[in-house]
């Protein structure tokens, strides 16, 4: 018995694997999950004019999940590659475009290290000459309190700006606290022993904190390759979300994912295109594209799954709420995991 074509129409005999007219694979149109992740490493940055036509059907909030479930696939890139592609390019975007660091160090604090560095040097500097004329007798009285004068002064200058930095884990308490000389010189074997009382963990975070403020770009740079794990790893959970919400569609949880996977395109290249937006033109590209995407997402929930504007209204807002706590829980685990590991 034959069949059609589902993306060109074109009628299939039922031994045949692929359509004779487009292509297409000849496959079941409801796919498992495994097959979509098996997508995902196959030719995974093939670029050819499928992608433009994924992104011009994109631009339809859903239509692009209507059609790969219609069976229309040999045009379009898969959902699984098309988000990998997206998340790569918007962690580009994000790596170009935007400036600063995850972890904040004061500029202020941090040039105060510096020249604390050089005062030290210009103390012992004096310090060393004024001995070194003392020891040779040659050393007037004059001389003697003009080295004390200049040698108290940089002494005083030090005292002002080697203030205490503290470092708070939770509550008022500090967890940790040094002066801007000592997060300049301290050595980490140093650092151990003046810790030795404390507990292990104790002393762990203070050594990263210590290493962070050495090197906070080197920490965001951390920090970043770590969360964009994330960008995966919230994937499912929005498949499952979605699951719970629209449980009476009696829908596959792949059909949730594909979903899941074209919304998260569509809202990763609308923000990409406003931080470009941001760096190139002042104003608030980026705020605006956000709210387009949650347009986008909007829009598409209704017409992918079919329900009236309120009960989607009422869907929206539950996925967002319970996306948002996945998400925050998601990012404080390997902000914290990052964070440890920081080396």
């Amino acid at each position: 018995m034959e069949h059609q074509c589902p993306n060109c129409h074109t009628a299939l005999p039922p031994e045949s694997h692929f359509c004779s007219v487009c292509g297409q694979k000849n496959e079941p149109i409801l796919i498992s999950t495994r097959q979509l992740v098996g997508d995902l490493f196959t030719n995974v940055f093939a670029w050819d004019n499928r992608f433009f036509r994924s992104i011009r059907e994109l631009a339809r909030p859903a239509s692009l999940t209507i059609q790969f479930f219609a069976g229309a696939r040999q045009h379009y890139i898969p959902p699984a590659r098309l988000y990998l592609f997206t998340v790569l390019l918007h962690l580009a975007v994000i790596s170009t475009f935007t400036t600063g660091s995850f972890f904040k160090i004061s500029d202020n604090d941090r040039n105060s290290g510096k020249e604390l560095l050089k005062l030290h040097d210009q103390i012992s500097a004096v310090r060393s000459i004024q001995d070194t004329l003392l020891l040779q007798d040659t050393l007037s009285l004059a001389q003697q309190l003009a080295f004390e004068k200049v040698r108290g002064q940089l002494e005083s200058r030090y005292d002002r700006m080697n203030d205490s930095i503290s470092f708070y884990v939770f509550g008022e308490d500090p967890h940790s606290s040094f002066t801007l000389y000592d997060l300049e010189t301290i050595s980490m074997d140093s650092l151990a022993n003046r810790l030795s009382d404390q507990p292990w963990h104790s002393r762990l975070i203070a050594s990263q904190f210590v290493k962070t403020y050495r090197e906070p770009k080197a920490l965001g740079a951390f920090l970043f390759a770590r969360l964009s794990w994330m960008m995966f790893l919230i994937l499912p959970f929005a498949g499952l979300i979605l699951v719970g919400l629209y449980y009476r569609k009696k829908r596959y949880f792949v059909e949730h994912l594909v979903f899941a996977l074209h919304y998260h395109v569509a809202a990763f290249l609308l923000v990409s295109l406003g931080l470009i937006g941001d760096y190139f033109i002042s104003g608030g590209w980026s705020s605006l594209a956000f709210l387009l995407s949650l347009a986008y997402i909007f829009v598409a929930m209704k017409r992918y799954y079919q329900q009236s504007w309120m009960r989607t209204l009422g869907k929206f807002i539950a996925l967002h709420i319970l996306y948002l706590i996945v998400s925050i829980t998601l990012i404080a685990i390997l902000m914290i995991i990052s964070f440890l590991l920081f080396a």
